[in-house]
């Protein structure tokens, strides 16, 4: 642990939580997390820093000042005082000396004490505090959302589910069925899944009333 880093003190969980509905003017609380953790569930008011290797090197150069980047990372205008007290939490470090010298954190934080009075690191991170405090703690769901178009449901053979005249939200079964194989028109075929463990699982199919094709293997046009 580097010996810039004494001065950040530790904070338990209890203590945030009495800060944050003492109200929060006086507290600026720091995610340390990649963004796609902070957007999945975060601490109430909490404001991410995003710790990419390429955001640690223009900390690292002074290239970027830690109070403009805290203004360009808040969701709303806020007023930055030197005597607010910081906490900053990563996902589970419990303690300042387990840091190693060269990760993100630790570079954050060293810039932190320099600009204000009191900078604290959350023992557990979000990890214990979530835990804990589930109430306290805001984003979106961890869990995907149960789809209820036809393609989704537990059921066999339910076919593609009719969205406009010319357009079905089918499956890939879908396509490659004898009945819409066997249509005179052409269908398009276009994932309307692309990330997630579902990525090309769920199509929409749009059946063109036009551009009429000799041979079934032709009516799938893949994109």
């Amino acid at each position: 642990m580097a010996d810039e880093m004494i001065r950040t003190q530790l904070m338990v969980a209890e203590k945030l939580v009495a800060l944050l509905e003492s109200g929060t003017e006086k507290l600026l609380l720091i995610d340390s997390r990649p963004f796609v953790e902070y957007n999945t569930s975060h601490i109430l008011d909490a404001i991410n820093i995003n710790c990419s290797k390429l955001m640690k090197r223009r900390l690292q150069q002074d290239k970027v000042l830690i109070t403009e980047l805290i203004q360009h990372s808040a969701k709303h205008k806020i007023e930055i005082d030197c005597k607010q007290e910081v906490v900053v939490y990563d996902q589970s470090s419990k303690d300042v000396t387990s840091l190693s010298s060269d990760c993100f954190l630790t570079v954050l934080l060293g810039k932190l004490e320099k600009n204000f009075s009191s900078v604290y690191l959350l023992s557990g991170g979000f990890a214990e505090f979530s835990s804990s405090f589930p109430g306290l703690c805001e984003g979106k769901s961890t869990l995907i959302p149960t789809c209820i178009s036809q393609p989704c449901l537990p059921v066999s053979n339910t076919g593609p589910t009719r969205i406009l005249p010319h357009l079905y939200l089918g499956c890939q079964r879908d396509v490659l069925n004898k009945m819409f194989a066997s249509m005179r028109n052409q269908l398009t075929l276009l994932p309307t899944c692309t990330l997630g463990p579902f990525k090309g699982n769920f199509y929409s199919l749009c059946c063109m009333s036009y551009s009429l094709v000799e041979s079934p293997t032709a009516l799938i046009s893949w994109h």
